[in-house]
């Protein structure tokens, strides 16, 4: 019997003793790390569902649905972006979901909700109020963003 097999693994593991025990620990090293990395992709898609243009056309208010597999539900998301940039990621102004089947369905078949410029820097977003809201940035962007719940 060789003396490998009585060492318990986590001292092979510590202490490999050859240089063929050496390759297969960094080998093995190597395949965990790249399967834990592609495991931590973004696999999400944006879906948008409106664009807003501000009064002095330098930005848009985007209110998209993103969708994460079949794993989650609808949400509505909205980014304060320049002029005809597409959203990536998860919303930065405004994130919510339909609170599991409570909220008010919107065009987007996530919770519903509205989004108007008052003025080139600020934008008012109106939500249905059963909504379960994830974010609400109030400055993005330089601009300000203000929020009225919308019984529905």
């Amino acid at each position: 019997m060789a003396i490998d097999q009585k060492l318990p693994l986590h001292v092979l593991v510590a202490f490999p003793k050859s240089r063929h025990d050496r390759a297969m620990l960094k080998a093995s090293a190597s395949v965990i790390l790249f399967l834990g990395s592609t495991g931590c992709s973004d696999t999400c898609e944006n879906s948008v569902a409106a664009r807003v243009a501000s009064p002095d056309g330098q930005r848009e208010a985007v209110m998209f649905q993103r969708d994460c597999g079949a794993t989650t539900g609808y949400s509505t998301q909205i980014s304060v972006l320049d002029n005809g940039e597409t959203p990536a990621g998860g919303g930065k102004a405004f994130r919510a979901d339909d609170n599991h089947g409570v909220a008010a369905v919107g065009e987007s078949q996530g919770p519903w909700a509205d989004m108007r410029w008052v003025a080139p820097d600020r934008l008012l977003i109106r939500y249905a109020s059963k909504s379960r809201v994830f974010e609400q940035a109030t400055d993005l962007n330089g601009v300000t963003i203000d929020y009225q719940q919308v019984a529905q």
